[in-house]
């Protein structure tokens, strides 16, 4: 049988439609199993694959585009330098109002994510 095919269902006995449905084991995708749309009973196939798939070859193709065949994880470093957060918001001269942010520098309005030249850190 296949997806979308209509049968006699044994065990609800209606005319019904034959529905895929993905098998998982926590988060992995174990295969797919066919059932009734009606009653949602698995429908035993005896011609039907087996139900766990082989490692998809998309996967591959997409590891060895970003290089990571050998599944070495290289992590990022995220570690902070010396330029990290000079923002607005961090700055000592940044004026918060609950309508309207201000430079303390010029009184013109400030983006809270914006910078300038004359940013001096805020202890915090």
């Amino acid at each position: 049988m296949r997806e979308g095919e209509g049968f006699n269902c044994p065990h609800c006995g209606e005319k019904s439609v034959v529905k895929a449905k993905n098998k998982l084991d926590g988060f992995t995708l174990v295969g797919k199993v066919l059932i009734c749309a009606l009653c949602g009973a698995e429908i035993e196939d005896s011609g039907e694959k087996s139900s766990t798939p082989a490692k998809s070859a998309t996967i591959d193709r997409l590891a060895a585009l970003l290089g990571q065949c050998d599944n070495s994880e290289v992590k990022a470093d995220l570690t902070p330098d010396e330029n990290y957060g000079r923002f607005c918001r961090n700055c000592v001269h940044f004026i918060e109002h609950p309508f309207k942010t201000l430079c303390g520098i010029d009184g013109k309005s400030a983006d809270p994510m914006g910078e300038c030249k004359e940013f001096k850190k805020r202890k915090i």
